[in-house]
């Protein structure tokens, strides 16, 4: 047997809103812009062959205002890909097409490769 090495470590969370009035629509678009811009390269000047490396992501649990030690820690992030739905599972809108509900799915992968040392630090 050969060792080919240890993949990094990929997190996928899901998040379903339901907006009860146009402010928190308008949040819940603000939100999903957020993230793709954030996922996304930026252009320097103009040119493509010039571009801003994308944002990177600290995910942390928290309980109680703190970080919840009783679940492991994620190091430095890039989100690697974003899938949105809106409608819910048949698509529905509210008056002016607002969407009645919108699910967003966040694909993380860490930057570090996560060793046993990490491990015994909690990751």
């Amino acid at each position: 047997l050969a060792f080919k090495g240890i993949p990094k470590r990929a997190f996928t969370y899901d998040f379903k809103m339901i907006p009860k009035s146009e402010e928190e629509a308008k949040m819940i678009q603000d939100i999903i812009m957020s993230f793709k811009t954030n996922m996304l390269p930026e252009m320097i000047g103009g040119s493509a062959r010039r571009q801003r490396i994308p944002s990177t992501f600290d995910i942390q649990y928290m309980y109680n205002g703190e970080e919840n030690s009783s679940l492991h820690k994620i190091s430095t992030c890039v989100l690697e890909s974003m899938n949105v739905t809106y409608g819910g599972d048949r698509y529905k809108t509210y008056e002016g097409g607002v969407p009645v509900e919108t699910a967003i799915s966040l694909s993380f992968k860490e930057l570090d490769l996560i060793t046993a040392e990490k491990a015994y630090e909690g990751y």
